[in-house]
């Protein structure tokens, strides 16, 4: 009948509508436990939700901002006064060092008693900082945090404290990339294999890493291959200056001056170290509120920013537009529900920076061209980019080396309803390859605007004008006046005649003159959108232009998606043939799972068709099925059927193509088949990573920027959420091939594919990763069998709340000696203990039977001594 009673006793405990918000209400007597209840501490349980103290990884909140996890003490909470009330039902209070509080913003300098505290001495923040509070969800393992705005300094949202990023491990690591096919035709049967190497090492900061590849190709005529050292450079983060350090090989910031190769050294501002609402270029909104009020910005309709502000003054300087153009509505809406709107005009180009913002780039080293028709100066480049009141942003560098010397200054502007403007001006005076002097200047103008009534969007439009002795670095690099960047081979691997468009020819007697760029994009509602692209270079001397023009209507009709797009493309030469390219295009979908109701987590089936017609007589049209299969869509397919014609009288008649590709935990691999009239090939690929560690080999898909090592040690076979194919292998590794750096990211496992033997104590770990860092995410496997294991000491059932441990195991006794416990191994001991006496703890010596090793949940009986 006891038992009944605390059983019933226990169920309305938990089940009780509201015991959250009563809970400092609740009691739990002791008494209910019986004769044995003065055996057992039962502090700490005698009020509902009750927990041990200790140490937590926990979720930090501060003022309902995320925080990212961290690991916190938890001390029994002291008696509650007027300074310190309790806002949880756990009886914990947590512990805060003075560099952890430093690290949410809190403005130690303001509280003398916290300003003095040692290193390792921690306090509660409530009984430091007035007004502030702590609230511990323990079931979902979050702690809320509670602090006055005056108290703390003004951070963005989604800031991270630089000390919780992570410059990861020491690893090495090696990307591959390898693809190879043969082609039947006929006397030019032919075969090719190319491989891309990535290999790197990761020690502290620094990241060193070298590409190179190898081409193969063979025919019965020649057989060639070569191998290539792409670049080669050391580089790590410089988190002080929120900037990157790289040395060797590697290419300058295109902010200012053209992107170029070089050979040396560069230090340059590392835009993702910033939050997300502190990148890119953003107005600060000002205003006045007449009380504590609530900001809300809309931009084309959506919500993207809303906080509080106290009375007085207001300042908005961490806001993140979602487009890079329209205008900003602001509401101010008072306690006494009045609301005052007004708006702030909103357009941006990529030179604009935020108000206070300063980037820079500095490079020192050789010039590192494309071909061997570049000599290699020496070089030297700065540039600088500052963002001032008013939207204004003003920018300029400066480029010199022993036959090159250019100064830019420009100036950039948000110009409210007539939208945004940036110009600059480079003077340059050169010495080319021929040994002749050069002087020019070149004028650059950018502007950007959207017509929200209309939804017509200049997203880009540029105009260049150089005079004829104006020159660039590389330019002045090349080692003749005129000629051809690169070798072209005659014909193709299937035989044909290559055509050539003389695309990389040069000739600095005919300089750029003027060049002309437009970007419009035209919104039709749910008809769907329009797109027009051009681009114009002009040169000085000669008749010499180059013309592009692209242009697209693509909307949905029922179940279709359709696409029509129109290419242009001209080129004048004087020297050699001038071409023009005309090109239709016609792309339809339709998504048939959709269609007929096929629903499915891992299938999708999409019919295709395009087909292109250009003005030389060029013909191509093809019809298809694709989609994805096997559990987690991890595999790709894809088979079409269709017919092209060629001008040149080549490869003309019925076309077919089918392909698959798969993802998994140890890489990515791929098998085409494709034939026409005049060739059958086959084709096929190979990629992935592999990841040397203090814990052996790991191998995974190819790794991209930063990435994430898994460890959950004897968990094998358990999927990573969010990652297509990724499974942790037999020993419980895995690579999570991609991860933002800077940022909070979320490593899942899916607990579900676990089998009976395993648990995870927490299946979701986050991390922070630096620029190019593998960073651990560990998980705390127990490996071992599941058991309920019912306890005796002295012929009686241990105490309700008894602390049972062992290696990695533990577990508090329930009613009736019973104790969950998993992560157990076919034997061995643990200790038991209910108070601090001697002769309140015993050992427990447990043997599982093999009967009850096959059982889902063991049961076994043991005894206390």
């Amino acid at each position: 009948m006891k038992k009944s009673y605390i059983s019933l006793a226990l169920t309305s405990f938990i089940f009780q509508p509201g015991i959250v918000a009563h809970a400092s209400d609740l009691y739990f007597p002791p008494e209910f436990m019986g004769a044995d209840a003065d055996t057992a501490d039962l502090d700490m349980f005698q009020s509902a939700g009750a927990q041990s103290p200790g140490e937590y990884l926990v979720e930090v909140f501060l003022n309902d901002r995320n925080q990212g996890q961290r690991t916190l003490t938890f001390n029994r909470r002291e008696t509650q006064t007027d300074q310190v009330r309790s806002r949880d039902n756990t009886g914990l209070s947590v512990c805060l060092t003075k560099e952890m509080m430093a690290s949410l913003g809190v403005k130690i300098a303001l509280f003398p008693e916290l300003k003095s505290l040692g290193e390792e001495v921690c306090v509660t923040p409530e009984k430091i900082i007035p007004d502030a509070n702590t609230r511990f969800d323990f079931t979902k393992m979050q702690l809320f945090i509670s602090i006055p705005q005056a108290s703390l300094h003004n951070q963005a949202r989604g800031y991270i404290e630089p000390s919780l990023w992570d410059e990861g491990i020491n690893a090495a690591l090696l990307n591959y990339n390898f693809s190879g096919g043969s082609t039947f035709a006929g006397d030019f049967n032919s075969d090719n294999y190319f491989l891309n190497l990535n290999s790197g090492l990761n020690l502290g900061a620094w990241r060193l890493r070298d590409f190179r590849t190898w081409s193969y190709y063979s025919n019965k005529y020649q057989t060639l291959q070569s191998w290539q050292r792409l670049k080669t450079y050391a580089e790590r983060s410089v988190i002080p200056l929120r900037s990157n350090l790289v040395i060797g090989e590697s290419s300058t910031s295109n902010q200012v001056f053209d992107s170029m190769g070089f050979k040396g050294i560069n230090l340059s501002t590392d835009d993702n170290m910033y939050p997300d609402t502190m990148r890119g270029f953003a107005p600060v909104i000002r205003g006045i509120a007449e009380s504590n009020a609530q900001v809300m910005v809309r931009q084309n309709g959506y919500n993207i920013y809303q906080t509080n502000v106290s009375p007085g003054a207001f300042e908005i300087t961490d806001l993140y537009p979602m487009y890079s153009s329209g205008d900003l509505e602001v509401s101010v809406k008072e306690a006494n529900g009045n609301t005052q709107v007004f708006t702030v005009p909103y357009s941006s180009v990529p030179i604009l920076q935020r108000e206070g913002r300063v980037t820079y780039s500095l490079t020192a080293g050789r010039f590192s061209g494309s071909s061997d028709r570049y000599d290699n100066p020496a070089f030297g480049e700065a540039s600088l980019l500052w963002g001032l009141p008013h939207n204004v942003t003003v920018y300029g560098g400066a480029q010199y080396s022993d036959n090159y010397l250019a100064e830019q200054l420009g100036l950039g502007i948000n110009l409210g309803r007539i939208g945004a403007f940036s110009a600059d001006v480079t003077h340059a005076d050169s010495t080319l390859a021929d040994g002749s002097s050069h002087k020019g200047q070149s004028v650059r103008f950018l502007y950007a605007h959207s017509f929200n009534p209309t939804g017509t969007n200049l997203r880009l439009t540029g105009y260049r004008y150089s005079t004829k002795g104006f020159h660039t670095l590389d330019e002045t690099a090349l080692k003749t006046m005129r000629g051809r960047l690169y070798e072209h081979d005659e014909y193709d691997e299937y035989g044909n005649r290559v055509q050539d468009t003389y695309s990389d020819y040069y000739n600095l007697y005919n300089t750029k003159r003027a060049r002309l760029e437009a970007n419009i994009s035209q919104s039709l509602g749910n008809a769907g959108s329009l797109y027009i692209t051009g681009i114009r270079q002009t040169y000085w001397n000669s008749g010499n232009s180059t013309t592009s023009l692209q242009s697209g209507y693509s909307s949905i009709l029922g179940p279709v998606n359709y696409a029509l797009s129109y290419s242009y493309n001209q080129q004048k030469n004087q020297n050699y043939p001038s071409w023009t390219d005309k090109t239709f295009n016609l792309s339809l979908s339709v998504p048939l799972d959709r269609l007929f109701s096929w629903n499915s987590n891992s299938r999708s089936v999409n019919a295709t068709f395009n087909g292109s017609r250009d003005n030389h007589g060029n013909l191509s049209q093809q019809a298809g099925l694709s989609g994805t299969a096997l559990d987690g869509n991890t595999l790709n397919w894809s088979v079409s059927q269709g017919y092209s014609h060629s001008s040149n009288g080549y490869s003309s008649g019925g076309t077919g193509n089918a392909g698959m590709n798969h993802r998994g935990g140890y890489g990515t691999s791929s098998l085409g088949y494709s034939y026409s009239e005049d060739y059958q090939r086959v084709n096929y690929g190979l990629s992935g990573a592999l990841i040397a560690h203090r814990n052996g080999l790991t191998q995974g898909q190819q790794v991209v920027g930063s990435a994430v090592l898994v460890a959950a040690p004897g968990a094998n076979g358990v999927n990573v959420k969010g990652a297509t194919g990724v499974s942790t292998d037999w020993r419980g590794y895995a690579i999570q091939p991609y991860a933002t750096a800077y940022r909070e990211n979320n490593v899942s496992l899916d607990t579900s594919t676990l089998d009976d033997k395993t648990d995870i104590e927490s299946g979701v770990a986050r991390v922070v990763p630096t620029k190019g860092a593998i960073v651990r995410a560990r998980f705390d496997v127990q490996r071992g069998h599941r058991v309920i294991m019912t306890l005796t000491y002295d012929g009686k059932p241990l105490p309700f709340g008894t602390m049972i441990a062992g290696e990695n195991v533990s577990g508090i006794v329930g009613d009736g000696g019973q104790v969950y416990l998993s992560g157990l191994q076919d034997n061995g001991t643990l200790k038991a203990k209910w108070g601090v006496q001697g002769n309140q703890q015993c050992a427990i010596s447990y043997r599982i039977s093999e009967q009850e090793q096959n059982a889902t949940i063991a049961n076994v009986t043991a005894s206390c001594r």
